[in-house]
């Protein structure tokens, strides 16, 4: 199978630099225009199936591609953004002053943190290995599949069997396809964080 791993578009959370996670927040303008985009971008593509994490912000970015193809989405729980707890809605400065030792620990250790509150790596790091597991066993063609910045990090560093660290030096830019197959010899990890439709559109998502 062929999978197409977008990350949905641009949120007002996303320009403010504040954890989402769970919190259910629409496309902003420039996020309706970045999956357009991407929706030009694959719409010559022949697509199977058409999946998304349920969030709405995801939602949008797969409807819009999915449009241009007649296609339905399905919204799988598997891929649903990170469940950051007490984190979510909160910038990076608030999080750091308020969770210190917790905060320095998710930059140094990220496999060993339990978000206050909401989910640990370990547990989002499991559930995607059974979605991805899951999609493996129903579909033998190209299927889409959007999701979040963290979430994408996660299934980049399982495809290439990374240890969790590995997320820092996995881009997710808001909007960026990545291209994923699974053949003989498991998961194989075509393309990464292509940008190329979004010139003009790029976001500036720092939050790490």
């Amino acid at each position: 199978m062929e999978l197409v791993l977008v990350r949905h578009g641009e949120t007002e959370y996303n320009r403010a630099d504040v954890f989402r996670g769970r919190v259910d927040l629409p496309l902003n303008a420039r996020g309706h225009e970045q999956a357009e985009a991407a929706a030009r971008y694959l719409e010559g593509e022949a697509f199977e199936a058409f999946y998304s994490s349920p969030l709405q912000r995801s939602m949008q970015t797969a409807h819009a591609i999915a449009a241009r193809h007649g296609g339905e989405v399905v919204p799988l729980d598997y891929f649903m953004d990170v469940d950051y707890g007490e984190w979510s809605g909160k910038s990076i400065a608030e999080i750091a002053k308020a969770w210190p030792r917790e905060f320095a620990a998710w930059a140094e250790s990220p496999e060993e943190t339990v978000f206050p509150g909401g989910e640990s790596v370990r547990e989002v790091r499991n559930r995607l290995q059974q979605g991805l597991e899951w999609l493996a066993t129903r579909h033998a063609e190209r299927v889409l599949l959007v999701g979040h910045k963290l979430i994408n990090r996660l299934i980049i560093c399982i495809v290439l069997d990374l240890p969790t660290r590995g997320i820092w030096r996995v881009e997710q830019s808001n909007g960026a396809i990545n291209v994923i197959t699974r053949g003989e010899r498991g998961w194989v990890l075509r393309h990464m964080n292509d940008v190329a439709h979004l010139r003009g559109l790029e976001s500036n998502d720092q939050l790490t």
